[in-house]
């Protein structure tokens, strides 16, 4: 399971950081506490750093859409997530690419913190 989540504010952007193993349980509290961080702040850039040891299952990487509707990210949020781990940085991606091509959320998925960031704040 997801053993570490840090939500912070920035001036321009929310920046998270998840440490652990990743599942759709947990996947749903990152979102929805993201979500509400977002609405608290009135800030709807998302700068996520993901180190994580496994992920989602395919299947449950189909459900993102899902997900991410009932955790309350909708097209307002434009997120950078930056996948730490070469091995889990393709479900990721794959991921990103439900996301976007569903056009639940304006995403990208990167492995460079500072390509992730200057994309996120253009």
């Amino acid at each position: 399971m997801i053993q570490e989540i840090i939500i912070t504010p920035r001036d321009d952007y929310i920046h998270v950081a998840i440490k652990g193993t990743g599942n759709y349980d947990k996947a749903l509290l990152l979102w929805s506490s993201i979500a509400d961080a977002c609405e608290k702040n009135q800030c709807y850039k998302i700068l996520g750093e993901q180190n994580l040891m496994d992920t989602v299952s395919t299947m449950e990487a189909f459900d993102h859409p899902a997900l991410f509707k009932k955790a309350g990210i909708t097209q307002k949020h434009r997120i950078a997530w930056v996948d730490k781990n070469p091995r889990t940085h393709e479900t990721t991606a794959f991921i990103g690419d439900i996301l976007t091509n569903r056009s639940i959320v304006n995403c990208r998925i990167f492995s460079d913190f500072e390509v992730a960031k200057t994309w996120l704040l253009k």
